[in-house]
């Protein structure tokens, strides 16, 4: 009698791990679309077989997981991060400095120069010379708005990623604290969603150490996790960069400025955008306006108006390179008299051209970017470097995703779930079941018919 209630001991063990293996293949089943979800795979354990029965039984639930391939996606998720992001600032940007545009605009003013040459006392084309000027510095200061909205929206953007980084660090902490104690595979796998959260944020890489802890690092070796303790990610005004933000890992005491070397993630694509290719589009900007205004200022004073005066300055005056597009402006006094357009070479009379001769003679000449270009080659050198790093930026992003849809379809190959596979799983658990059932009640006849003929 003691071993048939040893076989039913065994037998109940045997529908208890089935049972358990169906209820871990529903769960996938249900979890199939659950971002982040890794399949799970029911441990059953042979029991000793020795002296008696042996039979089976359930040890819990493992994750199938492959860490190399998830640092890999982890990867790409920065480097997808980074190009996106920086494609998307650069595309507007560009889109920006095109509304109204700068080159355009330069070369409407020099045609109505030519124009003017063949009549410099009309008092129509000269009203009409000194709107395509005031055209022009509208296209400047236009475009110098443009670029500073765009590095302050990045400015905001990183504020907010920031934001969020932190958070992600401080739930792969709370992660790491609870699987020290606990082998739930749910929480191990928030923890994988996290970190391929933070890194799409700040690029970096993750490691999952023998102790079963994720460390988290940063771009330059800022520590952003470290078992059950996260930093924060901030993000404060830097006086030495015009004010915009700088970014930095503050854990208690220690603060780490990662603005020079963050160069992964969401946040490594605004800084370069930004500290990049807006930055220098700015100071390009900066430098042609500087340039435009004071060489067309040279040939106006030297020049004179209807009235016979000289030295007069075409544009106010720059003060200074730096912040000279935002600034830019036409002469108050041009402004309001076109009669001061300097069309006349000095002591000639209203009816000379040599002014207006010379000032249009400056569109062919190498006067911007150090005597390289002209003023309209160099607006058009200046904008087509956004959009040539725009457009790196958006083949690059393409080919990241390309690259990290890969690496998903390998690690979905891995731990994904397929309802098919679980399908064939559920029915072989429910015949292992139905079987063990049935071996049960043939045991439990056995064990009835035994008691009945004592």
């Amino acid at each position: 009698m003691s071993s048939l209630i040893g076989l039913l001991h065994l037998g109940g063990n045997a529908i208890l791990a089935q049972n358990a293996g169906v209820a871990v293949t529903g769960n996938n089943i249900s979890n199939v679309n659950s971002e982040g979800y890794s399949r799970q795979n029911i441990n059953l354990e042979s029991e000793l077989a020795a002296p008696l029965v042996g039979g089976v039984r359930a040890n819990g639930s493992s994750r199938a997981e492959d860490n190399l391939l998830a640092g890999r996606e982890r990867q790409a998720e920065g480097a997808v991060g980074k190009s996106t992001s920086q494609a998307a600032a650069l595309g507007t940007l560009q889109d920006d400095l095109m509304q109204p545009s700068v080159i355009s605009a330069l070369g409407q003013l020099f045609s109505s120069l030519s124009r003017l040459s063949g009549a410099p006392s009309d008092p129509e084309l000269r009203a009409s010379i000194v709107a395509d000027a005031d055209s022009v510095t509208k296209a400047f200061n236009s475009a110098g708005a443009a670029i500073t909205r765009a590095r302050t929206d990045s400015d905001l953007r990183l504020s907010d990623n920031a934001s969020a980084a932190t958070q992600l660090a401080q739930q792969i902490a709370a992660a790491n604290k609870a699987l020290a104690t606990s082998s739930d595979p749910t929480i191990a796998d928030r923890r994988d969603l996290a970190a391929k959260k933070l890194s799409e944020l700040v690029g970096g890489a993750a490691r999952v150490d023998p102790d079963g802890q994720m460390r988290f690092v940063a771009s330059g070796g800022a520590v952003i996790v470290d078992g059950d303790r996260a930093a924060s990610i901030q993000t404060t005004p830097d006086s030495t960069n015009d004010g915009h933000f700088k970014v930095q890992v503050v854990d208690g005491a220690n603060v780490q400025d990662i603005t020079a070397t963050l160069d992964g993630g969401k946040m490594g694509g605004e800084l370069a955008a930004r500290d990049g290719t807006a930055k220098t589009a700015g100071t390009a900007l900066d430098q042609l306006a500087y340039d435009f205004a004071t060489q067309m200022n040279a040939v106006h004073r030297a020049n004179a108006g209807v009235d016979g005066v000289s030295n007069r300055d075409f544009f106010t005056a720059p003060a200074a390179v730096k912040g000279a597009a935002s600034a830019m402006s036409v002469s108050a006094t041009l402004l309001a008299n076109s009669d001061e357009l300097a069309t006349a070479s000095v002591g000639a009379g209203p009816g000379s051209s040599a002014g207006v001769l010379a000032l249009s003679a400056l569109k062919d000449q190498p006067l911007a970017s150090g005597g390289t270009r002209t003023f309209v080659n160099e607006g058009i050198h200046s904008v087509g470097a956004v959009g040539s790093d725009a457009k790196v930026a958006t083949d690059t992003a393409a080919l990241e995703t390309n690259r990290q849809q890969v690496l998903a379809a390998a690690r979905d190959s891995v731990s994904g779930v397929s309802t098919q596979e679980e399908m064939t799983r559920l029915s072989a658990f429910q015949h292992a079941s139905e079987a063990a059932t049935q071996f049960v009640a043939t045991v439990n006849n056995m064990l009835s018919d035994l008691i009945q003929r004592l």
